[in-house]
């Protein structure tokens, strides 16, 4: 975890609150701060604010545009709020809170450093997003990974392959399966992907080597080569 900013502790200590009662790191070097916090700040600094201007409001989506001043000093921002970026479903005040602590922020010299709580949903949105893609995108390598094994090893165990597909149709399960134990455990693995998965092997095919047919005549396989 990085520092809060100076400032940032400064301001809170000022009003009776500190890093771990306000406020928590959305990301390294960047910290949400509570809106009861900034209000308390905005107070003890003597802020004060025009009237909000609505921009654009909707029953989905709220724009509204805050001024504020401090020491003659006068800055603005919009804050929006919808269904996408808030879990609240007040979203004019959403929208005003939002609005008030950007205001807040940058007169106090600490927007892009900080951000209220306020926005925080979004910062959580995002950041399930891409933890989400994240996880689709490895579990799209591990199933590519899986496929490009499986045709690897179709590639070496062509005739096995073929051998043991025409046997299981003719229902020799003794022969199916003196194939099926002629390929290595690891190589077989292999082999084994689900036909949902583009395996080369049917349900079925993969079933007739699960019988009690099958295990015994791969028993006796087995015993034979002692």
């Amino acid at each position: 975890m990085s520092s809060i900013p100076k400032r940032l502790q400064e301001l809170l200590r000022d009003v009776g609150e500190d890093g771990e009662s306000a406020c928590w790191e959305v990301r390294s070097g960047t910290w949400a701060v509570k809106h009861k916090a900034l209000e308390k700040v905005a107070m003890h600094l003597g802020i004060s604010f025009d009237a909000p201007q609505p921009l654009s409001i909707t029953p989905e989506f709220a724009a509204i545009c805050v001024n504020g001043t401090l020491d003659g000093k006068s800055e603005w921002s919009v804050g929006e709020a919808s269904p996408a970026t808030s879990h609240n479903k007040y979203y004019c005040a959403m929208a005003e809170k939002r609005a008030k602590d950007r205001v807040i922020l940058k007169l106090v010299g600490l927007h892009g450093d900080a951000y209220s709580e306020e926005e925080a949903d979004d910062f959580k949105e995002r950041s399930q997003n891409v933890s989400q893609a994240e996880a689709d995108l490895a579990a799209a390598r591990e199933r590519g990974m899986q496929l490009l094994n499986h045709l690897n090893m179709i590639r070496t165990w062509w005739d096995h392959v073929i051998q043991m597909k025409h046997l299981i149709k003719v229902d020799d399960v003794v022969e199916a399966n003196r194939y099926y134990c002629d390929i290595p455990n690891d190589d077989r693995e292999g082999l084994w992907l689900a036909p949902s998965k583009g395996g080369v092997f049917t349900t079925e095919e993969r079933a007739y080597f699960r019988t009690n047919e099958s295990n015994a005549a791969r028993k006796e396989i087995y015993a034979d080569e002692q």
